[in-house]
């Protein structure tokens, strides 16, 4: 069965929120997080699984659900694995939703919660048709695929109908300029006679226009440097994000190997260390105004993640000689 809800979230001023619920089969109810937590989870990963839920999607699964929204919709997309008792505790599905949605101000995006048989989103705009058939459509399709087929399958769906940062309700209206108080200068120049006036702004014409053309070329200049420094700076940004996207497929690989009964255990430990230094470059290069210092940052745990990696492939291949 398929249940569509639409609604308002409570973080968005006069403007309709849309909640999607996708309900399939009644899940076993398990011990669960609280809305706090999730949306505490979910600020410094895209994808959170609450422990007794584990199963549901492993540790790998997970790696290529978080690389799937890197390369679809960066930043756009938090997805989270709940029990059916945190559910039932906080009201419904659709209660917890958007009580997570609420402990977030400022998310963008859609939002997508799961029990495993049960889904509902919640976006920041105003897209409610088209986010709605692109989830049903991934949950029905991969039904008998297992829950992880079913999210890569609504993060491409979701990604194709995003409207993008420009569509969110929550974006800051522009500021509209006001009149300065006091009085104006024409109302000052009035005042003054028409021979004298123009003595006046013939003197402070000449004294005023070499510091003029002075300050116009110290403006070009400027302008010029930060030109030149965005660019740099745009650059050096997708660069990093080329990187994060092969750290992600080189850690996708060695997925079989880490889940194999006797990899090595120092393997999956060092597998570890590079999955959670993925997911900090991943959330330092969300944002599309990311800064130097998170840039900096970003190719940081970029470079040890891949350091992480190489330790992890060579514990393993060693196991596997042992």
């Amino acid at each position: 069965m398929v249940e569509l809800r639409a609604g308002i979230g409570g973080r968005l001023v006069a403007v309709a929120a849309a909640c999607v619920v996708l309900a399939l089969l009644p899940g076993v109810a398990s011990a669960g997080s609280s809305a706090r937590e999730v949306a505490a989870a979910l600020r410094s990963d895209p994808v959170y699984v609450a422990d007794s839920e584990r199963d549901q999607l492993t540790v790998p699964q997970r790696g290529r659900v978080r690389l799937r929204i890197v390369r679809a919709d960066i930043g756009r997309i938090q997805i989270a694995v709940v029990s059916p008792q945190s559910a039932e505790r906080a009201g419904g599905l659709n209660e917890l939703a958007n009580a997570v949605d609420q402990a977030m101000p400022g998310r963008r995006g859609a939002l997508i919660l799961t029990t495993g048989s049960a889904f509902h989103v919640v976006t920041s705009h105003g897209v409610v048709e088209p986010t709605a058939a692109a989830l049903r459509a991934a949950v029905e399709s991969n039904g008998d695929r297992g829950l992880d087929a079913q999210l890569l399958a609504a993060v491409d769906g979701i990604a194709e109908v995003d409207p993008g940062a420009d569509a969110d309700a929550n974006v800051p209206a522009p500021a509209v300029p006001s009149r300065p108080e006091g009085p104006q200068p024409d109302d000052v120049v009035d005042d003054v006679g028409d021979s004298f006036r123009l003595g006046v702004l013939i003197v402070a014409a000449a004294i005023a226009l070499p510091f003029l053309l002075g300050a116009i070329a110290l403006l070009l200049g400027w302008r010029r440097r930060r030109e030149a420094a965005d660019d740099r700076e745009q650059l050096e940004r997708g660069d990093a994000r080329d990187e994060l996207i092969v750290l992600g497929e080189e850690i996708q690989a060695l997925d079989l190997d880490v889940d194999m009964p006797d990899a090595s255990p120092r393997g999956r430990e060092e597998y570890e260390r590079a999955l959670k230094l993925y997911d900090r470059a991943n959330q330092l290069l969300a944002r599309d105004d990311t800064s130097e210092v998170e840039l900096y940052e970003a190719r940081r745990s970029l470079e040890e993640g891949r350091s992480r990696l190489a330790a992890a492939r060579e514990a393993l291949a060693a196991g596997k000689g042992a």
